[in-house]
């Protein structure tokens, strides 16, 4: 049983470890530590620019993904789902950095500025919103049409079904999409810097324009910790808010 349980917590500590060694060579080989050390104030302020633009396009990307992906699987919304999913798909296909170029194009054309954080946060979220449309429908789409049946004969209306059945049945799928645009989100966030959106791609750009890599490090390394940070956390909160039941299902399908 002590074999057991220690073999278990070696597992699952052992990559943190691995991670924690990697990072901390990767700091002292190239110089990052000592460069983020005397510039701290300037690397705390990059943080919190790089956490806004996270946070505020992710939280807009979840509120529009999930609320378009579940418009598009009311009744009456046959004929124009597939058309909004094929104007998605071919969105999603748009490397991050054109999409970047796009609202620095396209927004002085309609008098708005294509400089700055506001421009950044909007690329940002159209970059990210496609996945969690796409995982929304989807999910509610594959709930089972006997549930829906049953739920119906019981008596639900249409709304309680909704949000009692159909979005607890697919949350594993739209949680799943979230963590992508995440993921999409954190790592294009750097290149934010190319239109003035600050963040932590600022000492990432400069380490290249320099060709200096303890600088590069210095931004790189932390937005890599930030990605780890988020799926960490978006995996925890999975458990919490999602019923095992539709867990342990998830698990028997894989």
């Amino acid at each position: 049983m002590t074999t057991k349980i220690l073999f278990h917590l070696i597992k699952r500590l052992l990559p943190v470890v691995l991670t924690i060694c990697f990072i901390v060579w990767l700091y002292t080989f190239y110089g990052a530590w000592d460069y983020t050390i005397k510039n701290m104030a300037e690397f705390f302020k990059l943080i919190v620019e790089h956490f806004i633009l996270v946070i505020v396009s992710m939280i807009c990307a979840v509120f529009v993904g999930i609320s378009l992906g579940t418009i598009m699987t009311r009744q009456g919304m046959e004929k124009v789902s597939p058309v909004i999913m094929a104007v998605v798909n071919v969105w999603q296909s748009i490397p991050s950095l054109g999409v970047i170029a796009l609202a620095y194009g396209f927004l002085p054309l309609i008098g708005l500025s294509g400089i700055g954080m506001a421009p950044a946060l909007l690329a940002l979220f159209f970059h990210a919103v496609a996945p969690i449309v796409r995982n929304t429908y989807a999910g509610i789409d594959a709930v089972s049409k006997d549930v829906i049946e049953a739920a119906t004969g019981m008596g639900m209306t249409k709304k309680q079904i909704l949000f009692q059945v159909e979005i607890p049945n697919a949350l594993p799928v739209i949680a799943g999409g979230i963590r992508t645009s995440t993921a999409i989100i954190v790592g294009t966030a750097p290149l934010a810097f190319l239109i003035g959106g600050g963040g932590l791609g600022f000492w990432i750009f400069t380490g290249i324009a320099l060709v200096d890599m303890g600088i590069m490090m210095a931004g790189a390394v932390p937005v890599a910790l930030i990605a780890m940070l988020f799926d960490f956390g978006l995996a925890q909160s999975e458990k919490l808010f999602i019923s095992r039941g539709v867990q342990s299902d998830e698990i028997e399908m894989a």
